[in-house]
């Protein structure tokens, strides 16, 4: 049954104190986020009982509901349609916060200052810089996602076609490849514009930063005797030139007065960071991809299944807290520098273990309503979004989220133990990576891994065991 929409609505406004609390709002594949003005009028309790919300949780100064895909984007929709908030990229968590923008001596009343006492403690329990560093990343690469799975899966389906049934077909192979490449060709242009925006600067210049690291012209360019090479570095050098550029282009509107200031600070800005990306930045970026793609061979190769469990069992916790997203750079660039993803099949296993948690939940559970939570989460967790039923079932209970995290670990080694690789970065994961894996030989100890992640995340949750809720929980 679709969600009732309208009801979702008016449960989460009486729950975060009105539309006029509301600063801004937005939405990822399975969460509705959003940030206030008063923490102190928002109950968390109110906002888990919301009809079809599947979980609640606080990050990095925004709420998120788990409310499950499509439901997501339609709900943010419906927000948009009857109030004009923020995007969640439009305001910084400091900007949100900001203390300054109340002076004290102004405030009339007790309540205000204690309402202040109540975001500042949140504030410092929640919006560290590791927490607010992955958000950003999140904002630049979570608008990507759905052409990342678009792309990804096309890519996938003409890899099988173009080794069976279009074996003897070459143009339409390459066809759908050129549509299944579409979001790659254009990527670094496209991170940049993201990036720049969100680290403050002018949106087009970020474009332009790209543009200037990946200019097939800078082959017949050399610097200090050494021939420059276009893309050097990957999404790696473009986030750092743009986070250099968008400091500089606020510096310089800060400095330059008058009319002169539109002609002078781009300009400016575009040579000096462009000289410093391609004799600064670009080496470094390249430097670090290397270093990325031999550290992380290395580590699969002489590590195996030790490293393969280490990071199946400890993805789960990344999703908890929400800076999962701030891997995408890394596994795009693996398919840069390797022309394949070693690390992405390994972390898929972590819902892998989490389906095989819950199906034990399913079965051992007497309670009514948890038994129907798992039934409506475990279909998009076999596609490999798992947030409903984190936040529905395993997490909640505790020991079924450790037997999930167990069950991954397992599988997880054994999809590094066989070398398992992904022909695209990230984006589609659960039974759908089998699409887009890069060979038969994937596939089939992909297949295994999955098998064995669900298998051990239900047997180790069936023999821990939980407190089952009562009946009214």
């Amino acid at each position: 049954m679709p969600a009732d929409l309208k009801a979702m609505y008016e449960g989460i406004l009486a729950s975060c104190g009105g539309a006029d609390n509301i600063v801004t709002l937005g939405c990822c594949m399975t969460r509705l986020r959003f940030t206030v003005k008063d923490e102190a009028l928002v109950s968390p309790d109110a906002l888990r009982k919301v009809r079809d919300v599947a979980g609640y949780f606080y990050s990095g100064s925004q709420h998120q509901l788990i409310v499950g895909p499509s439901t997501a984007g339609k709900l943010a929709a419906y927000f948009h349609e009857h109030h004009h908030f923020l995007p969640l990229s439009a305001a910084g968590t400091e900007e949100v916060f900001a203390p300054a923008a109340v002076p004290v001596s102004q405030e009339s009343a007790p309540a205000v200052g204690e309402v202040k006492a109540t975001k500042t403690a949140v504030r410092q329990k929640y919006s560290s810089r590791v927490s607010r560093a992955c958000a950003v990343i999140g904002n630049i690469f979570l608008p990507l996602i759905p052409a990342y799975i678009g792309c990804g899966l096309l890519l996938g389906i003409t890899n099988i076609l173009s080794k069976t049934l279009l074996a003897s077909d070459p143009n339409t192979v390459a066809l759908l490849s050129v549509f299944g490449n579409g979001i790659f060709f254009y990527l670094n242009a496209i991170v940049g514009y993201n990036a720049n925006k969100e680290f403050g600067g002018t949106p087009a210049l970020g474009v332009a930063f790209a543009g200037i690291l990946n200019m097939p012209a800078l082959a017949n360019v050399t610097l200090f005797g050494a021939a420059l090479m276009p893309g050097k570095g990957g999404v790696i050098a473009v986030l750092l030139v743009c986070w250099a550029g968008s400091w500089l282009e606020k510096r310089l509107r800060a400095w330059i007065k008058g009319s002169a200031e539109m002609f002078v600070t781009p300009t400016l800005t575009i040579l000096l960071v462009g000289l410093a990306s391609l004799v600064l930045i670009q080496p470094l970026a390249g430097w670090l991809s290397d270093q990325l793609a031999l550290q992380t061979q290395n580590a699969l190769k002489h590590g195996g299944l030790l490293a393969g469990a280490v990071l199946g069992g400890t993805f789960l916790p990344l999703v908890m807290m929400g800076i999962h997203q701030s891997l995408v750079p890394i596994h795009q660039q693996l398919v840069n520098a390797l022309g394949a993803n070693p690390l992405f099949p390994i972390l898929c296993m972590a819902g892998a273990g989490q389906v095989g948690a819950s199906l034990a939940v399913l079965f051992k559970t007497r309670n009514a309503k948890l038994k129907t939570i798992v039934k409506n989460a475990l279909p998009v967790g076999l596609l490999g979004i798992g947030e409903p039923l984190i936040y529905g079932v395993t997490l909640p209970l505790f020991k079924p989220f450790i037997g999930a995290c167990l069950g991954a670990a397992v599988g997880g080694a054994v999809v590094a133990a066989f070398h398992v690789t992904s022909a695209i970065p990230f984006g589609v994961s659960g039974v759908v990576l089998f699409l887009a894996l890069s060979n038969l030989h994937s596939v089939l100890f992909y297949a295994l891994g999955f098998v064995t992640s669900v298998i051990c995340g239900f047997a180790f949750t069936w023999k821990m065991g939980f407190d089952d809720p009562a009946e009214n929980e």
